[in-house]
């Protein structure tokens, strides 16, 4: 059989190289256009897999491919991230049935902040905290594959964090061929969705080719009042070149608006805890099987949330005022009156405005804006030199978590530098300010009250990439590669205070935008009040090479190969920031006083052993001084060679192969803002990270075997990976802060196995099984002791996962097919005393192809996620340690929560194509 290696571009890490025979396999995917070019193997004379499933590529690593096959199964608008539970080594859980709230990602037990997210090679990880965003990712409709290096990047992977491996996205290519497609789907939860695409075919003097999508998708929450809206457009334009190679021009855009869904307290018995943690515990195992129940000893006193147990949920009101009466007014820390709501706020008297609306369903969102634009493209330059080039910007503008906060109208940020006059004024023009006294938030005339106003974490971020190669094949068997990588980017971190509507929540999701008194919060002296203020440059240059040989006719193929990254971290801190922690204090006021020989301010002027210890915010000319010094710059670097060797003694059908890595995960940039304060001296100190803190490194070793037959393809992987150095946040019990530093590690080990069987024409048959034993190496230090999580499992990480699908062609227009995920029990803390059991779901699709009505290549689609409509926990919290009991320790007092899976969801689609 003949064999065609064809040359794209860049660089890999553990590199792709062809066998000299043909098997059942798709071209070898990888994520930039160099390493592309460098993996894409062309086999001809052999079937290719239809189900869309494993497509083993030879490779001397562990890696699995999903293609377009698959996902059109799927429903529709599903995020991508839930076909990779049928990957090995991956688990990915979804927070609703649609994949618009987000999900949690472990690959080979290693977090989304420690994987690599890529789009056409373009990184997506976040630029502050490394996370994955899995509701913002393309249509499926536009992606032609999902790969995944388990525990290895490439050599040209722009990352910052890659010890758990390498996620890859490639998008579609216009077709070359006018045409167009829609999909109009429906489904419960009043879900539906509308997606629109154009491709144009070859058009003009040079054959160009492009596509545009546009797609709109919303539904309800699965439980309480709220929403989930997205929209999105993507664009691509390519340009075939002949012999001088191509390039293409792609852009996409997506909007997310979305109601945040509760997560309940969930631990595995209340069985000898205390009655203050049992009252607390809003969901239990049932004692008699069935799954889940309502906790009895939960006492829901709270009006803030709606329902209880399962179904407890954020509110669908929020109560405007609550006013103290005369008693309440002359003991200043009784609470309000709660069972006496007034329609608006009174002068003269407290008022607590929309205290208790940080629960209403309107302000609990989640909204972002994010956007690319990617430049890809490979010249052919000389005969065996090819060169590659792909250039990318991203913004993203997005808010998280809780956003409201409770404000004094005397609070001193509000005072800001205005003086109290010696006589001052009592009462205010409505939502008006007097000076040294406070500001009226809530428009009735007085500053006596207590008002909710918004204060989200608003992050803005502009990031610019490049990735080049050359590559040279000095003969048929002989490859070299060198490659330069830049990340570059601008991370604006804000949280401007704003004023909350009864009725509609936020008037701008995003806080507010300009200096309107009608809707920001405004101080006496004119300054934005903020909750946070700060900006951070994360830059990151890398050099990468790769050899790769084939030798003895394509029996023994070697791969060696290394990328050096620098990493540069440029943070501005625009706020004073307290000792201990990363929480700032922004303010325009005049601290009371300053300690210049310990270096930290406190409010007050005389301050006493409980106040609390601040650093001074940067003064913006970049430079380090004693009264200004949260400001600096961090560096780190590191080498990290990739080796690799397959061997085929057996022929086509048998190949062995192993490989060694290292990989690196720097600090998190939104970690680095923390200011330590010393137990002995009282000495403040900006940014913990200086003190020592590295960032974590990993070395995996993998040995594999794959069978690629015709009908029949079978991965098994034995891997390793040791991380060193691993980044953990515990808690001081003599400072009462939390701080991030190193522990030893985390070993991580196990096992994957992959089939893919064509077992008849009709039937094709596919299953997975992954083992992880992730092992922390010492006890972690915690509440002025230490944790019991030596030679504990890590957090979010079950032991066994397992999936596998049946796809069968009842007729030549009808298909169905049945997929199962099992996953093991999860340790929600460090130390295993809270997990949550394991479970299973199973989903089922049914197509009807509508060629025989005269509606060529479009179909008909049924799906039903969690069919048996299992109750189980998803994603969820992760604590060191959690200590049950009457007298827990300190630093392990958190109750974890989880978020709960999604129910039975039935949805249909009809695919029209032209």
């Amino acid at each position: 059989m003949k064999v065609t290696t064809k040359l794209f571009g860049s660089v890999c890490p553990v590199a792709i190289l062809a066998l000299p025979f043909a098997f059942s396999l798709t071209p070898a995917f990888a994520q930039s256009t160099g390493t592309q070019d460098v993996e894409t193997v062309t086999v001809t004379g052999t079937r290719m897999n239809l189900n869309g499933l494993m497509n083993a590529a030879p490779v001397a690593k562990e890696k699995s491919v999903i293609t377009s096959d698959f996902l059109k199964t799927q429903t529709a608008g599903q995020t991508i991230f839930q076909a990779l539970n049928f990957m090995p080594g991956v688990n990915f859980t979804n927070n609703d049935p649609y994949g618009t709230s987000g999900g949690s990602i472990r690959m080979h037990g290693q977090d989304g902040n420690h994987i690599s997210l890529t789009l056409d090679g373009m990184p997506l990880n976040d630029t502050g905290n490394y996370a994955i965003y899995t509701n913002q990712m393309l249509d499926s409709e536009v992606v032609d594959r999902i790969s995944a290096l388990q525990g290895a990047t490439d050599v040209d992977s722009p990352t910052a964090a890659a010890t758990g491996g390498v996620i890859a996205i490639t998008s579609d290519k216009p077709h070359d061929e006018f045409g167009g497609e829609a999909v109009v789907s429906f489904g419960e939860f009043n879900s539906q969705r509308y997606f629109g695409r154009i491709d144009t075919g070859a058009f003009g003097p040079f054959g160009t080719t492009a596509f545009g999508s546009f797609s709109y998708q919303s539904n309800d929450k699965f439980k309480g009042a709220g929403y989930l809206k997205k929209i999105q457009g993507n664009l691509k334009i390519y340009q075939d070149m002949g012999d001088l190679g191509w390039f293409s021009l792609a852009g996409h855009w997506n909007v997310n608006r979305n109601n945040n869904i509760y997560s309940p307290y969930y631990t595995p018995d209340t069985t000898g805890f205390d009655p203050k943690v049992a009252s607390q515990i809003e969901v239990i195992k049932n004692p008699n099987g069935g799954g889940y129940i309502a906790n009895p000893l939960f006492a829901n006193s709270s009006s803030s949330y709606s329902a209880d147990g399962w179904d407890r949920d954020y509110t669908n009101q929020c109560v405007y005022n609550r006013v103290q009466t005369p008693a309440q007014i002359a003991n200043k820390n009784a609470p309000a009156d709660n069972t006496s709501p007034a329609a608006a706020p009174k002068a003269g008297v407290a008022d607590y405005t929309m205290t208790t609306c940080g629960n209403y369903y309107k302000t609990r969102i989640n909204p972002s804006d994010t956007g690319n634009i990617r430049f890809s493209s490979l010249w052919r330059l000389l005969p065996g030199l090819t060169a590659t080039l792909d250039a990318n910007f991203q913004y993203t503008l997005a808010t998280g978590g809780t956003t409201t906060n409770n404000l004094s109208e005397t609070d001193s940020k509000l005072i800001g530098t205005t003086v109290k006059a010696a006589t001052p004024a009592t009462t205010t023009t409505p939502f008006g300010c007097i000076a040294g006294v406070g500001c009226d938030l809530n428009g009735d005339g007085d500053v006596k009250d207590t008002v909710e106003v918004q204060s989200p974490s608003v992050t803005n971020t502009r990031r610019y990439g490049l990735s080049s190669s050359l590559i040279y094949r000095l003969t048929d068997t002989q490859t070299f590669q060198v490659a330069y990588t830049l990340d570059w980017g601008l991370h604006r971190q804000t949280g401007r205070n704003g004023l909350i509507n009864g009725l509609n929540g936020f008037y701008n999701p995003f806080g507010p935008v300009a200096n309107d008194g009608a809707q920001a919060v405004i101080s006496a002296d004119g300054t934005p009040v903020r909750y946070r203020d700060r900006k951070s440059y994360a830059v990151m240059n890398q050099i990468g090479f790769d050899w790769e040989g084939d030798w003895l006719d394509g029996m023994v193929q070697t791969t060696v190969g290394f990328r050096n990254p620098w990493f540069e971290r440029r943070l501005n801190q625009y706020c004073y920031e307290q000792a201990g922690s990363s929480t700032a204090f922004c303010t325009t006021q005049t601290m009371g006083y300053y300690n210049a020989a310990l270096n930290y301010y406190t409010v007050s002027a005389t301050p006493g052993a409980k106040d609390t210890k601040y650093v001074g915010p940067s003064d913006g000319s970049g430079k380090t001084n004693s009264n200004f010094n949260l400001q600096s710059t961090l560096r780190y670097s590191k080498f990290l060679p990739h080796l690799g060797l397959t061997f085929a003694p057996l022929g086509k059908e048998h190949q062995f192969f192993t490989t060694y890595t290292q990989e690196l995960a720097a600090p998190r940039t939104d970690n680095l803002y923390t200011a330590t304060n010393s137990v002995t001296t009282d000495a403040t100190t900006p940014f913990r990270f200086t003190a020592g803190t590295k960032p974590e490194t990993s070395t995996t070793y993998q040995i594999g075997y794959r069978y690629l037959g015709e009908d029949l393809q079978a991965a098994l992987i034995l891997w390793n990976s040791q991380v060193h150095n691993r980044i953990v946040s515990s808690y001081e019990i003599s400072t009462n802060t939390y701080f991030d530093h190193n522990v030893k590690g985390v070993n991580f080990s196990g096992f994957d196995f992959e089939s893919n069987y064509k077992a008849t024409e009709d039937l094709t048959l596919y299953a997975n099984v992954g083992y992880v034993r992730a092992r922390i190496t010492e006890n972690i230090a915690v509440g002025g002791g230490f944790a019991n999580t030596l030679n504990k499992q890590l957090s979010e990480t079950p032991k066994w996962s397992m999936s596998g699908r049946a796809s069968y062609d009842i007729t030549k227009w009808w298909n169905i097919g049945v997929g199962a995920k099992y996953v093991g029990r999860r340790n929600q803390t460090e130390d295993n005393n809270a997990f949550v059991p394991d479970y299973y779901t199973v989903n089922l699709d049914s197509k009807f192809d509508l060629d025989d009505v005269g509606l060529t290549n479009s179909d008909l689609r049924f799906n039903v996620d969690n069919l048996f409509n299992k109750h189980y926990f998803g994603s969820m919290s992760n604590y060191t340690c959690w200590t049950p009991g009457t007298t827990p320790t300190s630093g392990c007092t958190s109750i974890p929560y989880a978020n709960i899976g999604n129910p039975r969801t039935f949805s249909t689609a009809l695919t029209l194509r032209y």
